[in-house]
């Protein structure tokens, strides 16, 4: 990774060109955790690569992933309070044996084994730790695998406004009825004006100027993409649009929405006839 962010890439481009000597029998190899390291090569320096790899996976079982937790958790033997050590390691010993730490852990080596995703969850876990608090708990590791496992998009849901999930819920209702095929902006706002017709709300009610630009804020944080590019002969509000939510991913979004008005709520839940 180094090499490859060195100016010109000078060293790696030398190695390679020199390997292709019959002269000089030697064979360059590189180790990355990257799987996008070609692209960050130059082209010249490309072109001299064999492109040939090797792709390495973990292969420890269940039982060592546990000991590289702990090993990852408890206190060398150089850590000056001696006392607290013992306290310490015997702690994590036992909270390793839970049921409850055992499943997070579980769950977490069958959907990835990589360490770094493990690293992740124990320093999650591991911020907890205060002065009141000097020992982790199992809760902290229940915490800790929702953090790692949060659905960045629907994340995004609990920061719009309430106009932009009243759009986000229009397309809901769009996909539910057309059965995933592309809108545009003139159905979506179309749905939404049933919506605030029949609840008679003054409140959601926004000029149309306003909904374009709630619309194309949904498509800035790319909850909502176009089907095609931009095209200069397609208006804007005849654009054809997807939308990148799934209907469970609205329904949790809106669960832990802070103060969801109720309407909004039971227009979401509302099948489409």
């Amino acid at each position: 990774d180094l090499f490859v962010h060195h100016k010109n890439q000078t060293l790696l481009y030398n190695l390679f060109d020199i390997s292709q000597s019959a002269q000089t029998p030697i064979a360059i190899i590189g180790l990355t955790c990257r799987l996008d390291i070609l692209e960050l090569m130059e082209k010249r320096v490309k072109s001299r690569f064999s492109h040939r790899q090797i792709y390495l996976m973990n292969s420890f079982d269940f039982k060592t992933y546990l000991n590289i937790c702990k090993d990852q958790l408890s206190l060398p033997p150089e850590f000056p309070e001696k006392t607290f050590i013992k306290k310490w390691n015997k702690h994590i010993q036992s909270l390793l044996e839970d049921i409850k730490v055992q499943d997070v852990l579980q769950n977490q080596f069958y959907y990835n084994k990589d360490l770094r995703c493990l690293f992740m969850l124990l320093m999650l876990t591991s911020n907890n730790i205060t002065v009141s608090h000097p020992y982790i708990r199992v809760s902290d590791f229940l915490e800790a695998s929702k953090l790692c496992r949060m659905d960045t998009k629907a994340n995004i849901v609990h920061g719009l406004s309430v106009l932009e999930l009243c759009l986000i819920i229009a397309m809901k209702h769009l996909n539910d009825t057309y059965e995933g095929e592309p809108f545009n902006f003139q159905m979506v706002y179309h749905e939404y004006q049933k919506f605030v017709q029949k609840k008679a709300h003054t409140v959601y009610n926004f000029e149309k100027p306003v909904v374009m630009k709630a619309f194309e804020r949904l498509q800035h944080l790319e909850l909502i993409t176009p089907v095609e590019g931009p095209s200069n002969s397609v208006q804007k509000e005849y654009l054809l649009m997807k939308l990148l939510l799934d209907n469970s991913q609205v329904m949790e979004a809106l669960q832990v929405y802070p103060n969801c008005p109720t309407d909004v709520k039971q227009w979401a839940t509302t099948s489409v006839h």
